[in-house]
């Protein structure tokens, strides 16, 4: 579960970060200039998603661990998009092959 919440931080952080004035860049995806038009609805929607990792953090490894869990991966999440997102290192192809790959690791160990 600690892969979907990492993704679900991933989307959630960059929703945010979307919707800022001072961070653009190029190649920017066009659900990414379409969100970036709706402020509201994309903070809205990245405030649900924020939340939504909060709840299945906790589920899965307790309050307290939860919490910190939380913090420490919305941390890392922040620092990979704002240093790799905008030079266009990585492609959603490549988010979503890196999710699965660890997902599918993560159900396998466990």
């Amino acid at each position: 579960m600690m892969s979907t919440v990492c993704f679900i931080l991933f989307l959630a952080f960059m929703l945010w970060m979307n919707t800022s004035k001072r961070i653009a860049w190029k190649d920017k995806s066009k659900l990414l200039t379409y969100m970036s038009g709706r402020e509201k609805q994309s903070r809205l929607m990245a405030t649900a998603l924020f939340s939504l990792a909060v709840i299945i953090s906790i589920y899965t490894v307790g309050m307290a661990c939860g919490l910190f869990a939380f913090i420490v991966i919305l941390m890392c999440m922040g620092c990979l998009i704002v240093l790799f997102f905008p030079f266009s290192y990585f492609g959603i192809r490549t988010v979503l092959g890196l999710y699965l790959c660890s997902f599918l690791i993560e159900i396998l160990i466990h």
